[in-house]
């Protein structure tokens, strides 16, 4: 190929992994990035400023894109295209975290600067898979390294009615009482919609109700209907601060048409649509997000949608890092500069946000006390 488009490369070593050399693993710039060094293990890159990508390890033996040592530099080498890369250390905090093997450990991931927590409702009430002291606890160490800051917590399906808010809103509460810091919400949506007033109220956000159910999975999406999600979607975009709806939407079977009219009808909507690129999947060619990323771009263009909210992100083509896949690689680059790489930045969009919720919170009471909620 002539040109290197990074997003070619980010797609190639989702789909096919990473082989590094057990001679490298003593590299200390190598040794960083990984935990067990053990096949199926994620290795976090940087394949330019602002582009990562989480692939897993293959084994030593097995071919396909593999990492080397040149001149004290490492390089990446695939049917892609060649380059240089960085590896993104592994955090302290989170290293000793995955050494103990705890409900905790397995339930925390970093994707770029978003801290992510995985939670599960358990019995009855609003009883949560975790404490919210060891979550507290596992932020404040993530904050104190400076590895991350978003957080975001993912509520796996409950048949409760309210899709488990009620179990979480103590903790959100109890993470904005203690950190600086904004926090997501990523879950399935409420059987009532004026829930999600609540959802705002409590103190998240921003809000993701993933279309393609959690990194696609068959059975999330046989849950909840894509309708109710869509309802769901565009009421909390009357809610929530703009820019900050977010859904995710894998790719399958279906025309291209089809697909670009999902992107139309969500961006008219004032929702961002986040497109997973994962290992297997009908549809995942380059040249099929090429174009989808093209047309997304214009279609946030075309309804102002702003941008600041979004993240790097490991796994996905967002409306924010269009661009490594469809410009020239020396020209790439965000869209935006996101709103936690700014500490003026932040400080002006959470007084913003903070005087927006209080005066939806007072227009919110009015509504529920006049209808006896």
């Amino acid at each position: 190929m002539d040109k290197k488009y990074f997003g070619q490369i980010k797609l190639g070593l989702i789909q096919r992994g990473l082989t590094v050399p057990t001679m490298l693993h003593g590299l200390s710039e190598v040794s960083r990035g990984l935990c067990s060094g053990e096949p199926g293990e994620e290795i976090t890159l940087a394949l330019a400023e602002d582009f990562i990508v989480k692939a897993p390890l293959n084994p030593p033996e097995k071919d396909g894109p593999k990492l080397i040592s040149q001149q004290d530099q490492l390089r990446l080498y695939m049917e892609e295209g060649e380059t240089d890369v960085s590896i993104i250390s592994v955090p302290e905090f989170l290293k000793q975290q995955l050494k103990k093997r705890t409900p905790v450990s397995e339930n925390i991931c970093l994707d770029g600067y978003c801290f992510n927590v995985f939670l599960r409702a358990m019995g009855r009430g609003k009883k949560l898979s975790m404490p919210i002291e060891a979550v507290l606890s596992v932020i404040q160490a993530a904050f104190e390294e400076g590895a991350a800051d978003l957080v975001q917590l993912n509520m796996d399906y409950t048949n409760d009615d309210d899709s488990g808010f009620q179990r979480l809103a103590p903790l959100v509460e109890a993470i904005k009482k203690r950190f600086n810091t904004f926090v997501a919400f990523k879950g399935f949506p409420p059987a009532d919609k004026r829930i999600i007033d609540l959802v705002y109220a409590s103190g998240f956000d921003i809000v993701n109700f993933p279309l393609g159910g959690f990194y696609g999975t068959t059975k999330s999406k046989k849950i909840m209907g894509a309708e109710k999600i869509y309802t769901a979607l565009e009421y909390a975009s009357s809610v929530f601060s703009p820019g900050t709806v977010w859904t995710d939407l894998a790719m399958g079977p279906g025309s291209q048409d089809q697909f670009k009219d999902g992107i139309d009808r969500l961006t008219d909507s004032g929702i961002m649509p986040l497109i997973l690129l994962q290992r297997d999947s009908e549809g995942s060619t380059y040249p099929n997000l090429v174009e989808l990323a093209d047309h997304m771009e214009q279609a946030i263009q075309r309804n102002g949608l702003p941008l600041k909210w979004l993240y790097p992100a490991c796994r996905f083509l967002s409306p924010l890092d269009t661009r490594f896949f469809t410009e020239d690689p020396l020209k790439a680059k965000l869209a935006v500069t996101p709103v936690y790489r700014s500490g003026f930045g932040r400080r002006t969009s959470a007084g913003f946000a903070a005087i927006r919720r209080k005066l939806r919170i007072r227009n919110v009471n009015d509504s529920f006390e006049s209808a006896g909620l």
